[in-house]
């Protein structure tokens, strides 16, 4: 199916997945979708129509968060702060049949109020302040950086090998030269935004067997991956941050997930999961490996 990954007036980045192809409706089918709902009744007395429109807003706010949280860049930035963006991301809650008064469009109305256009600069500043430019930076924006701390030494592999499963299984490889790593924040956000997609299709096409897999798919993943460890990363993250456009997208994507983990019946993880300690038996294994015994000329340091 056509997942839209493109705006109205603005050009974003394609897919992260590297064979993933928008198509020609870009973001223009979800934006429309997303500034036109209106609210509707609960899902379980929900219209065939009503439930598409769900399911393609969802689409749209998790390409919303998986592009803010994407390395920062003039292209995105000029998406999420147009205009048509913004409408369309007021008018998602709507669809998605949130209250007025909840934390989620409050947060949501922050996060346009603090995402302008003059404010790329500030926003790049506490983006790298925040996450640093490698892994294990203040904040790391990668789920295997979270965990428990007495856990399977392979926890890391395979945590990285289920999230290629995931993708895999979908159609989906994370590709492209500079690719953040499968488990990069960013990726895991677009995942869900795929799997919203794909679930508005099959649901306008009636296809039950689609339905089925694309919310067991859904319930899965916020489950073992996104809903676990995504609060404890917010929390850092919140810890360390001025008020400002970051720190507002932090605020709603909390807000975002937690709801999306209570639609499926799933409890999001704890704020306290610790950042896992750095493989001591690794660099045990660098530094008795010899090579800094080598000849002179051997090594270049910096």
């Amino acid at each position: 199916m056509q997942i839209p990954s493109d705006t109205v007036t603005h050009k974003t980045n394609r897919s992260v997945f590297g064979n993933f192809s928008a198509g020609s409706g870009d973001l223009d089918q979800a934006t429309s979708t997303a500034a036109n709902v209106t609210a509707s009744q609960p899902l379980s007395r929900a219209t065939l129509q009503e439930q598409i429109d769900e399911a393609m807003t969802r689409c749209f706010v998790y390409r919303f968060l998986a592009a803010g949280f994407e390395y920062p860049s003039e292209e995105t930035w000029n998406w999420l702060t147009s205009p048509e963006t913004q409408l369309a991301l007021q008018a998602s809650l709507t669809g998605m049949r949130a209250d007025p008064a909840t934390a989620i469009v409050r947060s949501s109305v922050n996060v346009i109020t603090h995402l302008r256009a003059d404010r790329l600069d500030e926003f790049i500043d506490g983006y790298l302040s925040a996450f640093g430019h490698a892994a294990r930076g203040p904040c790391p924006m990668n789920e295997i950086e979270y965990g428990d701390l007495k856990a399977d030494p392979l926890f890391q592999p395979h945590r990285l090998a289920d999230l290629a499963a995931f993708y895999r299984a979908f159609g989906l490889e994370v590709g492209g030269d500079g690719a953040e790593r499968q488990d990069h924040l960013s990726i895991e956000l677009e995942f869900m935004s795929v799997l919203a997609g794909k679930k508005a299709f099959a649901i306008e096409h009636q296809l039950d067997d689609e339905i089925a897999l694309c919310q067991d798919a859904e319930r899965k993943f916020l489950r073992e991956h996104l809903g676990r460890w995504l609060p404890a990363c917010i929390w850092r993250l919140s810890k360390s941050l001025p008020d400002g456009p970051l720190a507002a997208l932090a605020r709603f994507v909390r807000e975002f997930v937690a709801a999306d983990c209570l639609r499926l019946c799933i409890k999001p993880g704890s704020e306290d999961l610790m950042l896992r300690p750095v493989d001591e038996a690794g660099e045990s294994l660098c530094s008795s490996c010899g090579i800094t015994n080598l000849p002179p000329g051997a090594l270049t340091t910096t």
